[in-house]
């Protein structure tokens, strides 16, 4: 839908299409950029066709670099500073993620991984800042 057709919608004004530009802005302002440098953790080798990279950081203070690869049903996992590499793939869309070492699932944003018996709970950008 063209943004002419969404100034024709009943009840839809360009001030209130303003408004919703302006608050999408601001509310992607209020997530600052982690204070350390971001550097990927795989070369292209392990990750020939990246879809998207996610730096991850735990509520128990771990962090993991996160690639989601091929067609998004495989995820590489390396849990930072130097962790090993670990590929975990799902079946299907919406499936759990499952690997040798461990599982994750993904939902709202946030990944729940189970590593070793240990369940991380990780997110985009650290809590509190």
């Amino acid at each position: 839908m063209g943004m002419r057709a969404l100034l024709h919608l009943p009840g839809l004004t360009i001030a209130r299409v303003g408004a919703v530009l302006v608050t999408g802005v601001i509310v992607g302002a209020c997530n600052p950029a982690p204070s350390e440098p971001v550097e990927p953790a795989h070369d292209k080798r392990v990750t020939p066709r990246l879809i998207a990279q996610r730096i991850m950081y735990c509520d128990d203070g771990t962090r993991a670099d996160v690639d989601f690869i091929d067609d998004g049903l495989k995820m590489a996992v390396t849990w930072l500073p130097k962790g090993r590499t670990e590929i975990l793939r799902a079946q299907r869309t919406g499936d759990e993620f499952r690997g040798n070492q461990s599982r994750a699932v993904v939902a709202g944003g946030a990944i729940a991984f189970m590593r070793r018996g240990k369940i991380h709970v990780c997110h985009r950008t650290p809590e509190g800042s």
